[in-house]
């Protein structure tokens, strides 16, 4: 039975991991997108007297940080939907949302690892550029440190997506606080069947 349970709480983890870095690579294209194309072309339509306005929404930077903004609203929006159907059907784990993000950022960061080699080679730049989009602002901020940008924006988009999760987490408990009674009743439960299986092994 114990091995069941965990074979199933794994299958869970690799099928959910490899869902959201696809989600985070589909978004990623997206914000890269929105940032150098979306935004600049609707920046076109401003009225000549926010000119100011227009440069300023087409600085490199800032287009980065557009899209990183993008990006996160969706996040937040699958993230807390996720916290909200973890939490009622009772399978919500600090542990487990945390070892999936770490894992998806990891996954995520592994590229920019190997960036210098291709582009020793002239190769990859496109890819590098969109995959790594929404890291332009932080590694301009970070006086053009590549890695340590690419890491800075990792962090703000995973981040904001454990943010949201927590938040629908509580939202949903404060809601329905018979999750709370019953989680513990299943953990004492846990804890019962654990001594009770001790017991017979002695």
């Amino acid at each position: 039975m114990m091995g069941s349970e965990n074979f199933d709480w794994l299958r869970f983890v690799v099928v959910y991991t490899a869902a959201r870095l696809g989600l985070l690579l589909a978004l990623v294209v997206f914000g890269a997108f929105a940032g150098s194309v979306l935004f600049p072309a609707l920046a076109t339509f401003l009225p000549y007297s926010m000119i100011g306005v227009k440069n300023f929404l087409t600085q490199p930077d800032v287009k980065s940080a557009i899209g990183t903004l993008m990006i996160c609203l969706f996040l937040v929006w699958v993230f807390f939907d996720d916290g909200r159907k973890h939490t009622a059907y009772e399978e919500w784990s600090l542990a487990t949302i945390l070892g999936v993000l770490i894992l998806v950022g990891m996954l995520y960061f592994i590229p920019a690892i190997f960036r210098d080699s291709f582009n020793a080679e002239g190769k990859g730049d496109i890819f590098y550029k969109v995959l790594y989009y929404p890291a332009g602002w932080v590694i301009k901020m970070l006086d053009d440190n590549y890695l340590v940008g690419v890491m800075g924006s990792i962090l703000v988009m995973l981040g904001t997506a454990f943010a949201a999760y927590v938040m629908s987490y509580k939202l949903y408990v404060k809601k329905h606080p018979v999750l709370l009674a019953s989680g513990s009743r299943r953990m004492m439960q846990t804890v019962s069947d654990d001594a009770d299986i001790t017991d017979d092994e002695s």
